[in-house]
């Protein structure tokens, strides 16, 4: 996958169903979209009410798309900024160029993270993703 200049609500749009698979650690998640203001107190209650995971990262995508794009970036960065937590390990090169020679190319979420052309903002606490 080429890096790409997609707005955020796009490129987390694209990536939907990958994302859905992948993320870890909403918790972190939520409380930084939470710390941020993306998401308030009572939207972050009904999405930890959700029975399962998948069912509650497809509520953060939903609610923070609704948002906006702002809401976009702001997630792309806490995904970008905690994804050695929240991101699925990638697999091991080894594993990767055996699979790639025998099936179809996967999608790499820390190759697709690392795509997005984040902009410097020196009023982002990082605090947060700690």
């Amino acid at each position: 996958m080429a890096c790409t200049s997609q707005s955020a609500k796009d490129y987390i749009t694209n990536a939907r169903v990958h994302l859905v698979g992948e993320l870890r650690s909403l918790s972190l998640i939520l409380e930084n979209l939470f710390q941020q203001g993306v998401l308030m107190d009572e939207e972050v209650s009904k999405i930890k009410k959700k029975k399962d995971d998948y069912d509650r990262t497809r509520a953060i995508l939903d609610s923070v798309n609704r948002k906006g794009e702002a809401a976009c970036y702001k997630l792309l960065r806490i995904i970008y900024l905690t994804r050695r937590r929240t991101l699925e390990r990638p697999a091991p090169l080894s594993k990767i160029i055996h699979e790639a020679s025998t099936e179809a190319k996967t999608f790499d979420v820390h190759h697709w993270i690392s795509c997005f052309p984040f902009k410097e903002d020196e009023e982002m606490d990082t605090n947060y993703f700690k």
